[in-house]
């Protein structure tokens, strides 16, 4: 099969060669493009000064023509974080840069979601990021998270080819990270975002970034920092088809036979386009690889074959390729509403699904054959280590998303009313240990088992009202409510292999409802043309109520309860000069603990005691940072500090005498300093790096003294990434990017990461490149590399090795 996608990527690429000479009017209007681009940098020199104020002006006089909604709506599409005049946001035309350049009122822009309404650029508080589509199309990015990954301050836990739990970390805060779709939260709580492995990457027009303690806009969980992916909305006929094929370069070491598939259609309609639709649907399957082990405690009498690793644990082969599903189709909606209203919609269902093919085997029996179950002479006699380890099993998760908004303009204010809901159903299924002595035992073919089934319901309903006050001060508002539940059963399988063979009644589970009141305001000043000031305050009434736990979570009464928190912060900004800003902010935060913190399962031998009454940790965050913008370099610089209390972070050893479990610590302490340099070299052709340091300790601790001064868990203190890209609207586009962790602990006592093994965090270093070329007609071939050094290091699980994937993509927009 992987020799037919050669042939016909190579195919398309000479087809499309031909279909140049029939072109040259779309390569004109290219041409034209790119040469209002130049002129831009030109001006941006001179413009810089007034740039971030004038770009995002708009004159509110009733008496002049009102800004079409389509021109409102492509300002007011950008949420808070995407106001900053990052380097990677294509220029504005000379046009758009002297457009309204008298005004001297702050501009801000409705959030797309459940955030506030934010000031002009040079207001912006903290460390931004914002990455386009077209340096997302020319890295090797392979799922949305990728994206952020390259990005100073931000990791991926466990980051692997397919991840069934992702967990986006920044500044180095534990589910401290509130990730957003289209400004819709798609966090739970259970504290999982297994969604995100379902977005398709090709629909991300943009994503924005925002470190820092967001508390005071967006609530709990969202102490480090505030992620937002957007989709793409055409504003004409536009169709998009894209088919791609990879594969491992190495036998057994990467995903084998990856194929990626998406389309997308959309239109605007009626002579003033304004309704606007977009329909999109992705496809990704693959027979996957095998990124973990199968161990037993020590060699099984009678066998021959496996080994000891260096934890001591004996192995016996691997627990099989992952083979994964995924698809995703997504319906989005505009339409304006007279000339100051915009109602709009978008509606997802999404899903995954994956299970273990092929494991292998290194133990043999007497006769000297492979065998995948324990000899009769063993401590578990006739049983099957391949399965019930709870790291593989199969499984499905679906993901219903329905939002609708509506806004509003008048005079002198802005009004959004937005009615969210993300929706989980989900059942995985695996067999029951060996070590739990299961009779019958089950076998790779079948056998009783157990499912885990989730079934989650996050419900937001906003209203925001932005109110400007004057030429120089605006005032945001909002009132929020959100109603969550959550629901985690166990049932008894006959059959492991069939889901759907389950029992009656569920034998163990745990769950409970959240009910929260918000309500917050922004007020954002402009004092001088080159300082400005935000002061939030956010106040969330937090109520838990019909809490369950039954079976092997019961751990006593669970009563309902409820807690009151302030978040305030406060930021100012200073521009002395045109290329130079310096930035500081203050603030607190708390975050909520999830279902999975107080109750979560054991598997794989490790043991987990449930600690229902976490309480919530708190945070108290200041940054200071320094950004250069010139046109030889841009230079940015931040040092951030957070203190925490009543931090939630896990302790024990993962031992039937000592037992995982998270506990609220007493203090700690996360710090540290985040670089980056941009260095554009000729034409588009730039160098890009950044370094995060982050020092993350335990400061007081008297449940565990022996913590105090080490490093938390799964943060590494190093992290850096460096690129080098090129890449213009028509032609060849590529990049290079290599990226670096320095190794880290798997425990509260610092206990020396063990190399390559697993459970373990290895020092990661992994060299990627991409190449492609774009045509005048619309078509784009490229051809990506991951991991071109085949280095295998352990992320908890092993990451894949070397591999490749080639790429065809085609998109037609009527002008």
């Amino acid at each position: 099969m992987r020799y037919f996608f050669v042939v016909l990527f190579f195919v398309g690429f000479l087809y499309s060669h031909n279909l140049e000479s029939n072109a040259q009017s779309f390569k004109q209007d290219s041409m034209e493009s790119k040469n209002i681009e130049s002129t831009q940098k030109k001006l941006d020199v001179s413009l810089n000064a007034q740039h971030d104020r004038e770009n995002t002006t708009r004159n509110l006089d009733s008496k002049t023509p009102k800004d079409s909604i389509e021109s409102r709506t492509t300002k007011l599409d950008v949420s808070p974080l995407a106001q900053h005049d990052d380097k990677n946001i294509e220029s504005k035309t000379p046009k758009d840069s002297n457009q309204n350049i008298e005004s001297k009122k702050i501009e801000s822009i409705t959030a797309t979601g459940s955030a506030s309404l934010d000031s002009e650029v040079a207001s912006i508080p903290g460390h931004i990021d914002i990455v386009t589509q077209k340096e997302i199309n020319k890295s090797t990015n392979a799922k949305i998270t990728d994206v952020v990954k390259k990005l100073s301050g931000v990791r991926i836990a466990n980051d692997v080819a397919f991840n069934p739990r992702p967990n986006i970390k920044i500044r180095g805060i534990n589910y401290g990270t509130l990730v957003m779709l289209d400004g819709v939260i798609l966090s739970d709580l259970e504290g999982e975002s297994r969604i995100l492995n379902q977005i398709s990457l090709f629909d991300v027009e943009k994503v924005e970034v925002a470190r820092g303690a967001f508390s005071s806009l967006y609530g709990s969980n969202a102490i480090g920092g505030v992620i937002n992916f957007i989709t793409s909305m055409p504003k004409s006929f536009t169709i998009e088809s894209i088919a791609g094929y990879g594969s491992e370069i190495l036998q057994d070491t990467a995903d084998k036979n990856l194929a990626k598939f998406y389309f997308s259609i959309g239109n605007a309609f009626f002579t003033n386009k304004a309704l606007r639709i977009k329909f999109s649907a992705g496809l990704t399957t693959t027979q996957g690889y095998a990124s973990f082990p199968t161990y037993v405690a020590t060699k099984p009498a009678n066998t021959s074959g496996g080994f000891y690793d260096k934890a001591g644990r004996f192995i016996i082969g691997d627990g099989g390729r992952r083979e994964y599903r995924i698809w995703d189709t997504r319906l989005k909606l505009e339409y304006d509403v007279g000339e100051n209203g915009l109602l709009s919609s978008m509606f997802s269902l999404s899903s995954h699904s994956y299970e273990m093919a092929n494991p292998k085997s290194y133990l043999l029996d007497s006769n000297g054959s492979p065998t995948f179950t324990l000899p009769n002479s063993s401590q578990y006699p006739g049983t099957s280590p391949f399965v019930g380890s709870g790291f593989g099993g199969l499984g499905y998760y679906t993901h219903f998303l329905g939002n609708i908004s509506y806004l509003h303009y008048f005079e002198n204010s802005e009004l959004k009313i937005s009615l969210s809901s993300v929706n989980l159903f989900s059942r995985w299924g695996d067999a029951l240990a060996y070590y739990d002595n299961p009779n019958p035992p089950p076998t790779l073919a079948g056998g009783i088992g157990e499912t885990q089934d989730i079934y989650t319901s996050s419900n937001y309903f906003d209203i925001l009202h932005h109110y400007h006050i004057n030429e120089n001060h605006n005032l945001a508002t909002s009132l929020q409510f959100r109603y969550l539940n959550f629901d985690s059963l166990y049932y008894a399988l006959s059959n492991w292999r069939d889901l759907d063979s389950i029992a009656a009644r569920a034998g163990r589970g745990a769950g409970g409802m959240s009910f929260v009141a918000s309500v917050f305001m922004d007020w954002e000043a402009l004092w001088l043309d080159n300082l400005s000031t935000n002061l939030g305050l956010r106040y969330d009434f937090w109520l838990n109520f019909n809490s369950y736990a039954f079976g092997s979570f019961e751990s006593g009464a669970l009563d309902s309860n409820n807690s009151s928190h302030i978040s305030p912060k406060f930021s100012i900004n200073y521009t002395p000069f045109s290329w130079w800003k310096l930035k500081f902010s203050i603030g607190s935060g708390f975050r909520m603990p999830t279902i999975r913190e107080r109750f979560q399962p054991g598997h794989g031998g490790e043991m987990w005691q449930p600690t229902p009454f976490l309480k919530a940790e708190n945070a108290l965050s200041f940054e200071v940072g320094s950004e250069i913008n010139t046109r030889f370099a841009d230079i940015v610089v931040y040092y951030f500090h957070t203190e925490m209390s009543d931090m939630i972070y896990r302790q024990g050893g993962g031992s039937v005498a000592n037992p995982y479990f998270y506990a609220n610590a007493g203090r700690g302490r996360i710090n540290g300093v985040e670089f980056s340099l941009s260095v554009p070299i000729w034409r588009s052709l730039r160098l890009d790096s950044n370094y995060t340091l982050t020092l993350a300790r335990v400061i007081e601790n008297a449940a565990n003294p022996a913590s105090v001064g080490k490093q938390l868990v799964n943060t590494p203190e190093h992290i850096a990434n460096i690129s080098l890209s090129y890449g213009e609207s028509v032609g060849i586009y590529g990049s290079l990017w290599a990226f670096f962790t320095s190794a880290f602990y798997n425990d509260d006592i610092n206990s020396p990461p063990l190399y390559r093994t697993f459970r373990n965090y290895d020092a990661a270093f992994s060299l990627n490149a991409k190449l492609g070329y774009i045509f005048s007609n619309g078509l784009d071939l490229s051809a990506s590399f991951n991991n071109i050094t085949n280095n295998r290091y352990y992320d908890s699980y092993i990451v894949p090795g070397a591999s490749f994937y080639l790429q065809t993509r085609y998109k037609f927009r009527k002008s």
